[in-house]
């Protein structure tokens, strides 16, 4: 059996005893030595196993952090907002 498949076994097998995401994540899918493309697929192959409504409030929480690492981040770079739409530093 390929290791992908293999892992992809192991992941089923952790998300049916009842094992949390984030601990597959830790200790199956990132230790591997496989490339990003795959341990891209198994990650999504375990977050099928996530109810989908923890799915979608986890995707939610973060975008909204994402949305607000960019706006600190327009914030501190320094620029100003002037009348008339214009930026100022």
């Amino acid at each position: 059996m390929s290791t992908l498949k293999h892992l992809q076994a192991d992941i089923a097998s952790h998300m049916r005893s009842g094992a949390a995401f984030t601990t597959v994540e830790d200790d199956v899918i990132n230790p591997s030595a496989l490339p990003d493309s795959e341990k891209a697929a198994l990650w999504l192959y375990g977050w099928s196993f996530v109810d989908w409504r923890h799915q979608r409030r986890e995707a939610a929480s973060h975008i909204d952090h994402l949305v607000a690492g960019a706006e600190a981040r327009e914030h501190a770079s320094g620029r100003l907002r002037v009348a008339g739409g214009a930026s100022a530093r």
